[in-house]
């Protein structure tokens, strides 16, 4: 798939980020190209959890698919990934701003 479907689904994605009928998140395999003009896509969004589909229509100019970002895949989480996040938090005390270094410089603290 070229560069240009790929910012068009994700400027589509992020307008339209849940189902209105269960409410879960679309993932990009959700939304099928129909066909297209110079400016108008045609798409079907089809929930992969409940099977709600709507047909959309999208217009986009070439200044949005030039400031459209492609998001990056990120790595599926793993079990490891679970296993070291749940050790994390089994010892963590919940001070946060010792967590990110905050030394209480210039600004009001939160119980301020």
């Amino acid at each position: 798939m070229d560069a240009r479907w790929e910012k068009v689904r994700a400027i589509v994605l992020n307008m339209v980020e849940r189902c209105a009928v269960c409410g879960q998140r679309f993932s990009v395999e959700d939304l099928h190209a129909l066909g297209r003009s110079r400016s108008t896509w045609a798409f079907r969004l089809t929930c992969q959890f409940c099977g709600a589909s709507s047909l959309i229509a999208a217009v986009i100019d070439e200044e949005q698919l030039r400031e459209a970002r492609i998001p990056e895949r990120a790595e599926p989480v793993t079990e490891r990934d679970v296993e070291e996040i749940r050790a994390f938090l089994e010892h963590f005390d919940g001070d946060f701003q010792r967590l990110f270094g905050y030394s209480g410089g210039g600004s009001p603290s939160w119980s301020e």
